[in-house]
């Protein structure tokens, strides 16, 4: 609905938000709420000590059955972010039903602000559609006839503009919409990886094609949520990664209980099914474990902003990860025939017992503190992360002890580096304001490959930009200081360097010495 009445700004915060709740003369915000032509902000405080998707995905679930679609989430201010939302007046209803702030266990909440008719659509266009079409055509192949939608919600076409999990319903029935109309038919889907925990959206006329369906690490629960897919006529379907696959005993009650709802199956979890039932092997181990979502989600916000930090040039940031007393030691395996080309200074500090001939030697190679770690990661060559081939194993966890194994691919920099594969177990520590610092870091790598590489992995470095999303208060302080004793340009400068460089430590210094070189820089900022 489009009005005309003249756009003017309203502020909802923790104060007024019950008003309008209680209908307590807010005409004005509930009028504003209802045009569908005006973008609405809304505010995070202090969000940006948390990882962005955490971020959004608790405000997507605290406005459920709502819907709300987030455009252009960023920064604002020191630690503060926000994004814009439309079409959104019962989310941001049901936002201030609980007085604009969001309780999540074991952190502090989120407290929003909201501007409603922050700007009209107008002034800000953003043109969501199109980019999910552009997405959906990358991610379709005519040839296989099958429709890759991995991670959606993370593909670098969309993730910097908008924010649209398929784990909402009705965006996961809009993209299937839009794959009709801007893709041939296709008869494989794979929808790894997208927090599904509901497949509503799958009871649609359009997948009337569709045989193989792939719906590993995902959030379905139980068998039950496989009845929209009853009518379909799937002949290979993937449940690895499922809470679902934990409920079932024996092979022979899991395959029986997945073809009540998939009754022309041919293959599950990548074994045939055509041999009688009691002798398949379908194999009891997961790619990934999570003991509670909890501990999966601060799993893999660590591991996103450790590995972004680990990637640049300067390493040094690392060292607020670190605690003052962490532990560091690396090992390595080399294939017989595998070139040793790239790979002298892991063999320089490799603590394979197994390769000692002096185990004294084994203490120099323990390395203490962050300083010492530090020292140590940067003499190995750059290398860049696969991070769509991580898989997660938590062994260990009492809110305050964690302990994280991280296993996949990376690639070494440099004219003719390979691809080695690692495996790194951290032991995190709790720490105030829900940080957790490592307190132990064992680094294995093998040249032995035994998984495939990602086909994007070449595309997906070049491509990579590095940002750092998730930097917490206590790092970025940390940073400031560097740079103001380096510089000594005061803090407000110091701050500004390093945002306009994305916290950037060595292209905020080498910037800083260009503008004071050539006299850019004001009196004040000293």
């Amino acid at each position: 609905m489009q009005s005309n009445i003249p756009l003017k700004s309203v502020q909802l915060d923790v104060s007024s938000a019950p008003k309008l709740i209680k209908n307590d003369g807010m005409f004005k915000e509930r009028a504003l709420m209802a045009r569908n032509d005006v973008w609405h902000r809304i505010k995070i405080i202090h969000g940006g000590k948390y990882d962005k998707e955490f971020v959004l995905k608790s405000i997507l679930t605290a406005v459920e059955p709502a819907d709300l679609i987030p455009v252009r989430y960023q920064s604002t201010g020191v630690d503060d972010t926000c994004f814009i939302a439309r079409n959104c007046g019962p989310a941001i209803e049901k936002l201030c039903k609980s007085n604009l702030i969001i309780k999540i266990p074991n952190c502090d909440p989120l407290i929003l602000v909201i501007t409603l008719a922050f700007a009209s659509i107008q002034d800000l266009k953003v043109a969501i559609q199109p980019l999910l079409i552009a997405s959906l055509t990358k991610r379709y192949d005519a040839a296989k006839k099958s429709l890759n939608l991995k991670n959606f919600h993370r593909h670098e076409d969309i993730a910097k503009h908008v924010y649209c999990p398929l784990s909402q319903t009705r965006t996961f029935s809009n993209v299937l919409r839009l794959s009709k109309t801007a893709l041939a038919p296709f008869e494989s889907l794979n929808l790894q990886n997208n927090d599904l925990a509901c497949l509503a959206a799958l009871e649609s006329p359009i997948l009337s094609s569709l045989k193989n369906l792939d719906l590993r690490n995902n959030s379905l629960m139980g068998i039950e949520t496989l009845t929209p897919i009853r009518s379909l006529e799937i002949t290979e379907l993937w449940l690895d990664g499922n809470p679902l696959c934990e409920n079932y005993s024996s092979a022979t009650q899991y395959i029986e209980s997945v073809k009540k709802y998939c009754p022309h199956l041919l293959k599950l979890d990548g074994v045939h099914l055509e041999k009688p039932v009691e002798n398949q092997s379908i194999p009891s181990t997961v790619e990934n474990y999570f003991p509670n979502r909890d501990v999966e989600s601060l799993a893999k916000q660590f591991a996103y902003h450790f590995f972004i930090i680990h990637d640049q040039m300067d390493k040094s940031t690392l060292r607020g990860l670190y605690h003052k007393r962490a532990l560091f030691s690396l090992t390595l395996n080399i294939n017989p025939g595998t070139s040793r080309k790239n790979l002298g200074a892991y063999m320089s500090d490799n603590r394979n017992m197994i390769n000692q001939s002096d185990l004294t030697r084994n203490r120099d190679l323990l390395y203490l503190g962050p300083d010492e770690i530090i020292g140590a990661l940067k003499r190995l060559p750059r290398c860049l992360h696969d991070r769509t081939s991580f898989n997660y194993d938590v062994s260990f966890d009492n809110r305050v002890t964690v302990a994280v194994t991280v296993n996949g691919h990376f690639k070494i920099v440099n004219s003719g580096g390979q691809i080695l594969s690692f495996n790194r177990t951290f032991i995190l520590m709790a720490q105030p304001d829900n940080e957790f610092v490592i307190v132990n870091d064992q680094y294995h790598v093998d040249t032995n490959i035994t998984r495939p590489i990602s086909p994007n992995f070449e595309k997906r470095l070049a491509e990579d930009t590095h940002e750092l999303t998730s930097m917490s208060p206590r790092e970025k302080n940390e940073m400031i200081e560097k740079l103001v004793k380096v510089s000594t340009m005061n803090r407000e400068w110091a701050f500004k360097f390093l945002e306009e460089n994305r916290w950037e430590l060595k292209r905020a210094i080498i910037n800083f010495m260009n503008a004071y070189g050539s006299s850019q820089l004001p009196k004040d900022a000293f």
